[in-house]
């Protein structure tokens, strides 16, 4: 996940730094953040944020105007802002603010953000794929993908509906997905946590009664990432 910080107080910009270095090593997310001291050294960049921390006052060009001209650039871009005065709130639902957080931010609402972005973000991450009985290309919700498995140099991925062909192999395809719940238990196949029934040190069993083979070597691995995985889908992450 690409982050910004736009903020006028380097205090604040690396205080916010450490708390999402913490949430996002804690839930295992991959993630890169960047640092802005106001509206104006933001959109010079020619970067494009999933989430931008926005302070709504700044001695140079205020978060109202900065978002406006993203929003031109990317609507999918989530902000969150964040002032000190509570009483600003509405004026920026303006520019379809995604969370306003109060400073100092509370880590329970901070925390609460960001498990929403992530929600909103696995929900709307799609895959382009080959639905080869109709001879056709479709477009599939990354959340209904079971498992998929290598085939050559191509790869099968299963979903509780149909089978389908990603026309590369299985560590593209694992670049590719960004919802932060597969885990890749060998060189022929990739899980979704969401559909695991049960599992060994050999095998982990899938809800659609499929099972997938897991190396000696990835089975710590796994467990952790399973088990930090359950942790944030308890929170509601």
């Amino acid at each position: 996940m690409y982050i910004a910080i736009c903020d006028d107080e380097s205090y604040f910009r690396r205080v916010l730094q450490e708390q999402l270095t913490t949430y996002f090593n804690e839930y295992g997310f991959d993630f890169i953040i960047h640092e802005y001291k106001d509206g104006i050294d933001l959109l010079s960049s020619k970067l494009t944020f999933d989430l931008i921390f926005m302070d709504f006052q700044m001695k140079v060009k205020n978060g109202i105007d900065t978002v406006s001209v993203l929003r031109k650039r990317n609507d999918n871009t989530k902000v969150v802002f964040v002032s000190s005065y509570k009483d600003v709130v509405f004026e920026s639902m303006k520019v379809q603010t995604f969370r306003f957080l109060v400073k100092p931010l509370d880590k329970e609402k901070l925390y609460e953000a960001l498990n929403s972005v992530i929600r909103e973000n696995q929900k709307t991450a799609q895959l382009v794929v080959k639905d080869e009985a109709n001879e056709k290309n479709v477009t599939i919700p990354e959340s209904d993908i079971i498992y998929a498995q290598a085939d050559n140099i191509y790869t099968t991925v299963v979903t509780h509906k149909d089978y389908f062909k990603y026309p590369h192999n299985i560590t593209d395809l694992e670049n590719k997905l960004v919802g932060g719940f597969f885990f890749r238990t060998n060189r022929s196949y990739l899980v979704n946590f969401n559909y695991i029934a049960n599992y060994n040190n050999k095998e982990i069993m899938l809800t659609n009664g499929h099972k997938a083979v897991i190396s000696k070597l990835k089975f710590k691995e796994f467990k952790s990432a399973y088990l930090t995985h359950l942790k944030r889908r308890s929170m509601g992450g």
